[in-house]
């Protein structure tokens, strides 16, 4: 029971890290920090898709469930439990091209809100210099 339950909590780890993956750069809003760890994780993504390699998270899962005494899937995380159940077979290149549209566009957001930001808080501090600064009359 104790190794079916961590299977599960890995299956949610997983999700968790594919809508990190695809909309984690939405964080820098809140911290510029966030940009490092969400860059990784889409490396990492992109490498696993391209190289066609093994998740380590798919592989423990797999771990685990033959640990339960089940019989693990074959084949990757997204073909076992997306493909042919969510959406249809033949549907990968698709949804692995609309993922990456959409990390690419939150990146285009998250910069330009973080741009106009920057554009905004330089505007107000010039008008504050500007009012402060003395022998400046009053308009």
């Amino acid at each position: 029971m104790a190794w079916t339950l961590m299977a599960w909590a890995v299956v949610l780890l997983h999700l968790a890290f594919l809508v990190f993956q695809m909309l984690g750069a939405l964080l820098a809003l809140v911290s510029r920090v966030w940009f490092v760890p969400h860059l990784a994780v889409v490396s990492w993504g992109v490498g696993i898709v391209i190289t066609q390699g093994s998740c380590p998270l798919t592989v423990l899962e797999k771990d685990l469930v033959e640990r339960a005494g089940g019989t693990p899937y074959s084949g990757s995380f997204l073909d076992h439990y997306v493909f042919g159940i969510l959406l249809p077979d033949g549907t990968q290149t698709f949804v692995y091209a609309t993922h990456l549209v959409v990390i690419l566009a939150t990146y285009a957001y998250v910069v330009l809100r973080l741009r106009r930001r920057a554009e905004q808080g330089a505007g107000e501090q010039a008008a504050t210099a500007s009012a402060s600064s003395p022998g400046a009359e009053p308009g």
